[in-house]
């Protein structure tokens, strides 16, 4: 069963994302309102924590009742093809891209990009920090050792999955604390970050087990929503910034400003939907669509902003700049989904062929 009000928040959070990188193209070339105001600059990094909950929530749904090895190879395979090759073929686009407009970029950094992005995970000596060669792609190395993580519990053949993440994760984040960890590859694996998918965890327990009224439900959406607000015109420090992730230094001040009103929205959402409220939002044909093709959004939009921004180096920055900002964000999206319909569905259905039918058995009749 698809869970629409999941599509539709993917749709918000890529929205969100997108609208951050939209201001950082504007500002190099113009000053806008919307940069300043309050503390809007940054706030949609915001919809990366968002994605995070979503996929521990999503993660539990579809492979809660996977055990053994079997189980866990075709989980860890179904993961990959459904992540990296399009996230290859993205980074790919984008390389060739910056190599064109920076021919004097040294090649050396252009390997160690490479080699971050094709092993996603920080397991060698050298990888001293992420640095993907498509900068977005620093999200999908915390996916993965979320995957990563989930794969052993699945192979440990457990009922209790929840439950040991519930144990787990914080284990790791307490020991990364308590050790004070100086190794880029500890300093990722104890991250304060992995809490996030936690929630997403947490709120799918609920969802299974729990049946909550519309009246909580709109509570917690509100909660959320607060937070978002609080952090608008309050501020968040440097908690946007990447290097506050990777390092971990700002990690779990994001967690509680960003990552638990996310958590409440997301469990909102998903509450109001199972109680039938709200449908007419969670069924919008657009955004619907923007959820389906999120993913290829992410991965396309700052490659295509990048372009802008060079087009721009040539011909003068022309459009008004609040303005702009909307534009981008449009032609962004429409190129996102461009690649969605023909990149990503053709990718996917190339690599998850349809198996053969098998012959209908008819029992006999007595």
């Amino acid at each position: 069963m698809k869970i629409n009000s999941i599509q539709f928040l993917r749709a918000i959070a890529v929205l969100l994302v997108v609208h951050v990188h939209a201001i950082d193209t504007q500002e190099a070339f113009s000053v806008s309102h919307q940069q300043k105001f309050f503390f809007l600059e940054n706030f949609g990094a915001i919809g990366v924590d968002l994605f995070f909950g979503i996929s521990g929530f999503i993660i539990s749904y579809v492979a809660g009742n996977y055990f053994g090895a079997y189980d866990g190879v075709d989980f860890l395979k179904k993961r990959f093809l459904r992540i990296n090759p399009i996230y290859y073929v993205a980074s790919l686009i984008y390389m060739v891209l910056f190599c064109f407009f920076d021919k004097f970029y040294p090649i050396e950094a252009v390997l160690y990009g490479l080699k971050n992005t094709v092993l996603m995970l920080p397991v060698l000596n050298s990888q001293k920090a992420l640095f993907p060669i498509l900068v977005v792609g620093w999200s999908l190395s915390f996916e993965w050792w979320f995957y990563v993580l989930f794969f052993l519990l699945i192979l440990a053949r457990t009922k209790y999955k929840t439950f040991l993440l519930l144990l787990v994760i914080p284990a790791l984040v307490i020991i990364g604390k308590v050790l004070q960890v100086h190794d880029p590859r500890l300093i990722f694996y104890t991250n304060p970050i992995m809490l996030e998918f936690l929630f997403g965890v947490i709120i799918y327990w609920l969802y299974r087990n729990v049946t909550l009224p519309a009246g909580v439900a709109a509570f917690l959406l509100l909660l959320g929503l607060g937070g978002y607000a609080y952090n608008i015109f309050h501020g968040f420090g440097d908690i946007s910034e990447l290097g506050s992730v990777t390092t971990g230094t700002g990690s779990l001040k994001r967690v509680l400003l960003w990552g638990l009103p996310s958590a409440f929205i997301l469990a909102g959402c998903i509450f109001l939907e199972k109680k039938g409220v709200l449908a007419r939002i969670w069924n919008n044909r657009f955004f619907l669509l923007l959820g389906d093709a999120s993913y290829s959004i992410y991965l396309t939009h700052f490659t295509f902003f990048y372009l802008l921004t060079n087009i721009y180096i040539y011909t003068g920055f022309f459009l008004n700049a609040d303005l702009s900002i909307f534009v981008h964000m449009a032609l962004g999206v429409a190129v996102g989904i461009l690649f969605y319909k023909k990149v990503e569905r053709p990718l996917i259905k190339l690599l998850h062929p349809k198996p053969p039918m098998r012959p209908t058995v008819h029992a006999a009749m007595p």
